[in-house]
């Protein structure tokens, strides 16, 4: 069958970049990722990217229409050279959007007949980076009412907690002369990830409720970055957490 064909192919290309990228190491020193990249991209080309895991997937289809630049995608609407990983493979350079409000990644395939549009499994994507920023696929372990499993970009990350920001976009169905269009706005939220559960921040009393032992480190940084909050609350988070975290660390600090 096309399935265990596409799986023969995938074992295939492990072992193939593999070997080549343990050969290049005797004979180039200082290897970077672009060079483990090229092996990906090389062997994609080889057996044409149609034949790889990433049209494991769904045709993609748009729901909604919408006017003056208005979007439910992260950044832009058009598609963004990416890379991701995927059923447990490395792909680089992939024409790719996220979907913000229907939390989805749409990827842009060349094939010999023409561009295939595929709407890739939640499930099967770990990771992936575009627009230079790295998200992960987060998985809500305790299955709570409001399932919180999906895609966040990683603000910090230690092996005591992490911080995610989590894309939110809200839409809005409109009539205009009989022409149904609709709007989307966006509106983030920050989650401190600790022993599998999702904690919403949205103040300075949701981190004290969290982290009680704590409540004075937090109040002091929240006194200490007033400005950065307005002016950069991502860094906020970042710092905030690592605080946290090297307190869970060093509790007698």
């Amino acid at each position: 069958s096309n399935y265990f064909i596409l799986k023969i192919i995938m074992h295939y290309k492990k072992l193939t970049i593999s070997l080549l990228f343990f050969l290049s190491v005797f004979t180039t020193f200082g290897q970077d990722n672009s060079v483990l990249n090229n092996y990906y991209n090389w062997f994609d080309d080889q057996v044409g990217i149609e034949n790889t895991g990433l049209f494991n997937g769904l045709r993609y289809k748009e729901k909604y229409r919408t006017q003056d630049g208005n979007h439910k995608f992260y950044i832009s609407s058009e598609y963004k050279k990416g890379n991701i990983e995927y059923d447990g493979q490395k792909y680089y350079d992939i024409e790719m959007k996220y979907d913000i409000y229907e939390d989805q990644i749409i990827v842009n395939l060349p094939t010999k007949e023409g561009n295939s549009i595929i709407q890739l499994i939640d499930e099967k994507i770990e990771n992936y980076n575009i627009y230079n920023m790295e998200f992960v696929r987060v998985a809500d372990k305790n299955n709570s009412t409001n399932n919180k499993s999906g895609f966040y970009e990683t603000i910090y990350q230690s092996n005591k907690l992490a911080s995610y920001k989590k894309y939110k976009k809200v839409i809005s169905k409109h009539l205009n002369s009989g022409f149904v269009y609709y709007k989307f706005k966006e509106r983030d939220e920050y989650y401190i990830y600790l022993n599998d559960t999702f904690y919403l921040i949205d103040s300075k009393k949701d981190v004290i409720k969290i982290f009680p032992e704590f409540k004075k480190e937090i109040k002091d940084h929240y006194k200490k970055n007033e400005r950065m909050i307005s002016s950069n609350y991502d860094m906020f988070i970042k710092e905030l957490s690592e605080k946290i975290s090297n307190n869970i660390s060093n509790p007698t600090k």
